[in-house]
């Protein structure tokens, strides 16, 4: 049974008892505290099994819907579910879902082991001069979200503290940048990692990204990154990022 929920701190509490979860717990989490259910443009809704019991959750921000399932959540439920509630696009575990295409996919990693932090310094920069950064590393595997919409996400989890967004100079122009797409209590998502192809091979993609694994490990957070296929599996690994899971997207 899928049940629609209204209050976020039950929402947040439902999922953070849920069991081996991670990362999308945290997705989750995050994004309800963020953008609570009052809001227009967002839905959060719970799993629960014949007995009652919480099997997994949903959330709506706009036509894009992330899962966050166990084993014993009703994969046909919550398939019919998504089609019926029209949901365009479906961030979720390696699950196979129909009525979808899928757009990609990849693999989940988690920092597990200590790194050295690179001698670069490091700083918060402006939205702009991190979208930039963004755009300018634009490829047929990586399109940007529209300037309008990352402007007023970012600015808004800056505010709130849901979000960290840093970056490291080089010859006085932003070299590269990093963020935490997603934080809870006990793990963090880092996403929008990117370095300018003017200042590739030079430590400061690895510095921006070293700099948050640091920061949010010594809080004992478990760090994970959504990693696309076939992209980026050196510098990930050099970073002390291991395989944990899978992850795909679907289209609509």
């Amino acid at each position: 049974m899928i049940t629609y929920c209204d209050d976020g701190a039950a929402f947040v509490y439902s999922v953070q008892e849920l069991k081996g979860t991670a990362p999308f717990d945290c997705r989750l989490i995050s994004l309800c505290r963020a953008y609570p259910p009052h809001l227009s443009f967002v839905d959060y809704w719970l799993i629960q099994d014949e007995n009652g019991v919480c099997t997994g959750a949903i959330a709506r921000n706009g036509a894009a819907f992330v899962l966050c399932l166990t084993a014993q959540a009703a994969l046909p439920e919550v398939n019919a579910f998504l089609l019926m509630a029209g949901a365009k696009e479906v961030l979720c575990g390696d699950y196979s879902l129909s009525g979808f295409s899928k757009a990609s996919e990849g693999v989940i990693l988690q920092a597990t082991k200590a790194i050295a932090l690179h001698n670069k310094p490091i700083i918060e920069p402006t939205i702009r001069d991190a979208y930039a950064v963004l755009t300018a590393c634009a490829n047929p595997h990586f399109v940007p979200p529209a300037w309008e919409d990352f402007f007023v996400d970012v600015s808004h989890k800056l505010r709130h503290g849901a979000t960290r967004l840093v970056g490291t100079e080089q010859n006085g122009a932003l070299a590269a940048t990093a963020m935490t797409v997603a934080e809870d209590e006990s793990g963090a998502v880092i996403g929008a990692v990117a370095c300018h192809p003017d200042f590739r091979r030079t430590g400061c993609g690895s510095a921006v990204t070293a700099h948050l694994v640091q920061a949010l490990s010594s809080e004992g957070k478990q760090v994970f990154v959504f990693r696309a296929a076939h992209e980026n599996a050196a510098f990930y690994a050099a970073l002390g990022f291991e395989p944990v899971g899978r992850w795909r997207e679907y289209a609509k």
